[in-house]
């Protein structure tokens, strides 16, 4: 899973997603590359913030970064002043 999830430094097996330079939250792989049982499911899809469906889109890509990063603004985790301003174009 990329989607703007980098490895974390260290010896354990955690994901983090920055955004706009901002740390956002970490979420636990697997250390074998495993597929991701039930009990892992529960544990990441509540360290992404998102329900098991959203999880599972975000996982399986049907859930681009730019549609997580709306579901974060949603669950208030990323707020407004976060979000990139657009150029203004004249």
């Amino acid at each position: 899973m990329s989607k703007g999830f980098v490895k974390a430094q260290g010896s354990h097996q955690f994901l983090e997603f920055w955004f706009n330079g901002k740390y956002i939250l970490q979420t636990f792989c697997s250390h074998d590359n495993q597929d991701i049982n039930d009990y892992l499911i529960i544990m990441m899809k509540n360290q992404c913030r998102l329900g098991k469906d959203d999880f599972l889109d975000l996982a399986n890509c049907p859930l681009s970064r730019e549609g997580y990063v709306t579901k974060l603004v949603e669950r208030g985790i990323i707020r407004m002043k976060d979000l990139p301003v657009p150029s203004k174009i004249e």
